[in-house]
């Protein structure tokens, strides 16, 4: 096609050709040819791909390996959704900033919440009894420096008395808390 084409004088356009070498690897070379003259003759002119070609399939590998992390992301995240959905325990994930609560799973739910309305949106400090508030955010202002710390909080719905366990952990450039209610 290439011959054809500037026999004819279609106009160079630029083609991939692959050469086997004698250890049977492939030479990416680019070429373009144009018509030399009357007589049949062609100019074919050759570039190496080889390094692009190189860097082509690095790209290649880079979006697989991109690709398989994916997989194994989404794998754990729906591993994740799943224990935190079926955990006996109550567990709420609360913004570090604003002291919300952005997630709760079922068992936080029938700890704190009620029937009708979710825990979710609402401000953390408001499940406990105004005696015990502060220990509740106490707790979250020393966590934010260290590991695993535990404070003992009573409810303001059905006042039970119940031990507050909280961690810091990034996720998405966000500080967010993982707190643990359990009864005592």
């Amino acid at each position: 096609e290439m011959l054809r084409d500037a026999a004819n004088d279609a106009g160079p356009r630029w083609r991939e050709i692959n050469h086997r070498t004698d250890d049977g690897a492939a030479v990416a070379v680019r070429y373009i040819a144009m018509n030399a003259g009357e007589d049949g003759r062609v100019i074919a002119i050759g570039r190496d791909n080889r390094a692009i070609s190189q860097l082509e399939q690095r790209l290649v590998q880079a979006q697989q390996a991109m690709e398989h992390d994916y997989r194994k992301l989404r794998e754990a995240e729906s591993r994740y959704r799943v224990l935190f959905q079926l955990a006996s325990e109550a567990v709420i994930v609360v913004d570090a900033i604003t002291r919300r609560i952005v997630e709760a799973n079922p068992a936080a739910d029938r700890l704190i919440g009620s029937a009708d309305t979710s825990l979710v949106g609402r401000e953390f400090s408001s499940a406990f009894e105004e005696t015990s508030r502060d220990a509740a955010i106490s707790l979250l202002a020393v966590a934010q420096g260290g590991p695993n710390l535990t404070a003992q909080s009573t409810l303001r719905q059905g006042g039970r008395a119940l031990d507050v366990a909280a961690s810091l952990f990034r996720q998405d450039r966000a500080s967010l808390f993982l707190v643990r209610l359990s009864s005592r």
